[in-house]
């Protein structure tokens, strides 16, 4: 706030500026629309806008809303984790299990090509 400037009285529910007398002179005219204009701004903007007395009694609520509504999105993101990682999991059991058993399998089909090896140059010497 500039020095001098004085907070225009809000109602305390709703956060938006009291109608001011419509008898101003010509010239306050602009300054007192100005001055509307940035209540209304105040009003829709993402803190609130309240003014001094009703940020004190709206604030910690709106506050407590915002933490809850944070540890919500927390708490979501967290089991989206958890579900993924136990989705991962189960994905690598399984291919730590196909690993082994494509592993026996080359071990096995290694040892045919030997044998077979083994019997072709035994008949090639008969």
């Amino acid at each position: 706030l500039k020095r001098g400037h004085r907070l225009k009285p809000r109602a305390p529910s709703s956060g938006v500026a009291l109608p001011r007398a419509a008898a101003a002179p010509a010239m306050g005219k602009a300054k007192d629309q100005e001055e509307a204009e940035e209540g209304e701004q105040e009003a829709t903007s993402p803190r609130g806008g309240a003014g001094e007395g009703t940020r004190e009694e709206a604030g910690p609520k709106d506050v407590e809303t915002e933490i809850r509504a944070l540890l919500a999105k927390a708490r979501h993101r967290l089991q989206g984790a958890r579900t993924m990682e136990e989705e991962n999991a189960s994905r690598l059991k399984t291919l730590q299990k196909k690993f082994k058993e494509l592993k026996r399998q080359q071990t096995q089909v290694a040892r045919e090509q030997q044998q077979t090896l083994g019997q072709l140059q035994n008949g090639l010497r008969n």
